[in-house]
């Protein structure tokens, strides 16, 4: 198992040479079998919502046996279809983890209906490998709306936990888009959840890589980081973009 290293092949293909309990965290987004894959037909492969559960459950099972105890599973996801959310319930069921909180990321960006609200949030499944779990709340502490206790009148002397809904956009402008993939997410949501579940040097999986989103954000959170993307195209891409943050990094550490 080689560390910053992300394979051209199927996640199934690629978990089962992975160690039993080798990783500090899982942190995927796999397809939401919504149809929206920007053409490629990656994301409508399933003959029906139990073909597509089921092979969920398999790299499901997969990423908990390669998970170290107390440490997390995070799975993006959506509640737009039945189809995901059947996967949900599952996960709930499965044995091994536990259910603990979802984050929902919301942003004010892209198209949107005149007939309805726009649906502008996804959600990220936390799930424990046991009961307890690692989280490094000073890590991820922001500002406080005030800076005394109401109660007490003394200031503060730390930031707040964030609640689990995170709002940030990433349309065109912003570093996170690359332009090429569908589902890209947002640099600094990653990074968050990163830092709040593993320590640095920790490994972090993502067995649905796409455009190299995961790894980028482990790569700025001084975490290792191991995973694969089928699709040779996006391989290639994503490649390219995680060694540009490498050229970054290394010219601002010159600078």
């Amino acid at each position: 198992m080689n560390r910053n290293s992300i394979a051209n092949t199927d996640c199934l293909q690629f978990l089962r040479t992975l160690p039993d309990k080798s990783v500090d965290l899982v942190l995927t987004d796999p397809p939401y079998f919504i149809g929206f894959d920007g053409g490629k037909g990656w994301d409508s492969i399933w003959k029906n919502d139990e073909d597509y559960i089921s092979w969920c459950m398999e790299w499901t099972r997969e990423c908990i046996r390669v998970l170290k105890d107390e440490r997390m599973l995070v799975v993006w996801g959506t509640l737009k279809t039945e189809a995901f959310l059947l996967y949900k319930i599952e996960l709930n069921r499965t044995q091994g983890i536990t259910s603990q909180n979802e984050i929902i990321w919301s942003y004010n960006w892209g198209g949107r209906s005149d007939k309805n609200f726009a649906r502008k949030h996804e959600y990220a499944w936390c799930y424990s490998k046991g009961d307890n779990f690692l989280f490094n709340a000073d890590d991820v502490r922001v500002e406080r709306k005030v800076s005394k206790n109401l109660r007490t009148g003394q200031n503060y002397t730390k930031g707040t936990i964030p609640t689990c809904v995170w709002e940030k956009n990433n349309h065109t402008t912003s570093k996170d888009y690359c332009g090429w993939h569908a589902t890209t997410k947002n640099l600094d949501i990653l990074q968050r959840i990163i830092k709040a579940y593993t320590n640095e040097n920790d490994l972090v999986l993502d067995c649905f890589m796409g455009s190299g989103s995961t790894a980028i954000a482990s790569k700025l959170s001084n975490r290792d980081y191991i995973g694969c993307e089928r699709d040779r195209e996006y391989h290639t891409r994503l490649i390219d973009r995680v060694n540009s943050y490498d050229r970054i990094n290394t010219l601002s550490a010159i600078l």
